[in-house]
């Protein structure tokens, strides 16, 4: 039997039990199957993330396009493609390759702007040798997608010669059927090519950086900073005044901004509890940028002495969470508030924007005027709506919290524009005005703009998992009246390997949902809702959480039995094996408890969750 049908008949083996079964393939394909399998990968579907805005312009893309243009002019007419991919994965570039090829690849998405990073697409050759940090070749059954069974890819990364980061990479993509043993040498050889482009380009540019810095430095007399993707310099009144998450935050935001070019200012709340007024400067080399110089003006006159306000150990208004970025979030949005600037609060749904925004005026302005306005209430009468909101506005020294702004439509947002433009004076007496987003996309948003010059980001939930000891007791405490119900250390470690797409809003669903089986004592493992029980890395859509939950009552109630729970389903045992695997659905904690019930309240106990990992 050929090596190509034993990786196929080993592939199947694996998605639909899990494992090889002492069957052996390449130890770099198993480990990258596992990783796939981990990643929660549909073997049936292709769906990477696309983003349009490639710049092809990056110090990569410069540093590439010589040697892109030599292979493009060296595969002309042959069925093979050459593909320039970022850090991320994400195609930046594709040349070469007849137009058969090219038509299969659109089909595939491997096309500009679509990422093909092992998590969204499964085991490739560029997705697989950014894991790995190394030339990868698969080879048709190799891949995990079942759709990229008939191609050969071989990928090489491009490591910066001075900070050893990986840049991008390399890959050559054909059909299995064209595929050759060179294809490895020659990645490996463009991408060392590149390399040293990249080694050349980046001394012109630190150079220009570091003059830059030196200009700054002599001419504005306060605390300087200059960054790029690999560099840091600070000045001796920057070094004092920062500590190193502040450099981080600069650094990271500084980054963000290098991508339009122009000047921007900002305001942050460092980490001494100082307000600092923040002016970030791009530095180009040709056309790349080399980085940034950013100016922090305190707002004090030379020589005047400033007095470090304590920091608080924890928000204010009831709100859990010691992380720093949730903490400067909750201190900007404060600032905001006392000065009575109007603020737009951008974040995830679920993130605590409203929660934020009322605490801020409960600190700030107690005894005034509250009024929380929906754009999800607006409905029809779009008038009876304005009404509500003026006579919110013409409250003195009010707060009017204007939620979801971004569902409104375009005709609804101009006429909330005129209305907040007419009522400007009146509100200007002393009202804040606030709007939550989560898309600063929208047209509404847009529309809004010039009404709110400062706009304050809430972290995500993943981004602060730590936080989830403190608020899970918090969001108890919230629900209970008489009762004093705990959360259990396992369920706990169950609550911090999760996602949480929804953030504190799911999870505060998920504890209601634990409150109504548990009435006293902890919360366990067996207490939490069926989707507790399935670790995915992605986000996954309505149906599919449905599906999942579906799943993972079935094996629940045949007692894990696989093949009785697909019956109870309606479907076929591989596919429950390959949806298990999708999903990451283990109920193993939830059938041993209910054949080994525990004394005492239902569902008690210590038991751990199991997460099959690669």
């Amino acid at each position: 039997m050929g090596a190509s049908r034993l990786t196929a008949q080993a592939r199947e083996r694996f998605i639909e039990a899990g494992d090889l079964n002492g069957v052996r393939v390449r130890e770099p394909i198993e480990v990258s199957w596992r990783r796939s399998q981990f990643f929660g990968v549909d073997v049936d579907k292709l769906d990477p993330p696309y983003r349009p805005d490639v710049d092809p312009g990056t110090s990569l893309g410069l540093a590439a396009r010589p040697v892109l243009d030599r292979l493009e002019s060296a595969l002309a007419g042959t069925p093979m493609t050459v593909i320039l991919t970022d850090a991320r994965g994400r195609v930046i570039a594709r040349r070469a390759g007849d137009k058969t090829l090219n038509r299969l690849l659109d089909r595939i998405r491997l096309a500009v702007g679509f990422s093909y990073a092992e998590e969204y697409v499964g085991t490739n050759g560029i997705g697989t040798a950014l894991e790995d940090k190394r030339a990868s070749h698969v080879f048709g059954a190799e891949h995990y997608s079942t759709l990229l069974q008939g191609m050969s890819c071989a990928a090489a990364p491009i490591r910066h010669p001075l900070s050893g980061r990986v840049e991008g990479v390399i890959d050559l993509t054909c059909r299995s059927a064209h595929s050759s043993p060179l294809m490895t040498a020659l990645v490996q050889e463009a991408a060392a090519d590149i390399a040293q482009r990249l080694l050349e380009d980046s001394t012109q540019r630190e150079r220009a950086l570091l003059a830059e810095f030196l200009s700054a430095t002599r001419r504005a007399g306060r605390p300087i900073v200059t960054v790029s993707d690999r560099l840091v310099i600070t000045n001796p009144a920057a070094a004092q005044l920062l500590q190193p998450n502040d450099q981080a935050r600069l650094r990271d935001r500084a980054l963000e901004l290098l991508a339009s070019r122009r000047d921007a200012v900002d305001s942050i709340v460092l980490s001494s509890g100082q307000m600092a007024r923040v002016r970030y400067r791009p530095v180009e080399v040709g056309m790349v940028a080399a980085g940034a110089v950013i100016e922090i003006n305190l707002n004090r006159e030379p020589g005047q002495s400033v007095r470090v306000p304590p920091r608080p150990e924890a928000p204010w208004g009831g709100l859990a969470g010691h992380h720093p970025s949730w903490l400067n979030a909750c201190h900007q949005v404060e600032t905001r508030c006392r000065a009575r600037t109007w603020t737009l609060l951008l974040g995830e749904p679920g993130v605590g924007k409203l929660a934020i925004a009322e605490a801020a005026h409960r600190r700030c302005f107690p005894s005034s005027h509250v009024g929380v306005l929906d754009a999800a209430d607006c409905g029809p009468d779009v008038l009876a709506w304005l009404d509500l909101l003026r006579s919110h506005l013409r409250e003195p020294c009010a707060t009017v919290i204007l939620r979801r702004v971004d569902r409104l439509d375009s005709a609804t947002a101009r006429l909330l524009t005129q209305t907040l433009q007419e009522e400007a004076e009146v509100a200007a007496s002393g009202t804040w005005v606030t709007a939550t987003a989560t898309d600063e996309t929208s047209a509404a948003v847009k529309e809004l703009h010039d009404f709110f010059p400062v706009t304050v980001t809430v972290p995500p939930l993943r981004h602060r998992i730590d936080d989830l000891r403190e608020i899970v007791p918090a969001l108890l405490q919230r629900r209970q009246r008489e009762r004093q119900v705990t959360c259990s250390g396992e369920a706990m470690q169950v609550l911090l390997r999760m996602a949480w797409p929804g953030n504190v809003a799911e999870l505060d669903r998920v504890l209601g949902a634990a409150l109504l089986r548990r009435r006293a004592g902890q919360i366990q493992i067996g207490d939490l809702p069926e989707q507790c029980h399935a670790i995915t890395r992605r986000i996954l859509t309505p149906m599919e959480a449905v599906e999942r939950d579906a799943i993972a009552r079935a094996l629940i109630e045949a007692a894990g039995d696989k093949a009785r729970a697909a019956a109870l389903l309606g479907i076929s045992r591989a596919t429950i094996y390959r949806k298990i695997q999708t999903y990451g659905i283990d109920v193993r904690e939830q059938v041993a408890t209910r054949r080994d019930p525990r004394p005492g309240p239902r569902g008690g106990g210590a038991v751990r969750a199991g997460l099959k990992r690669a």
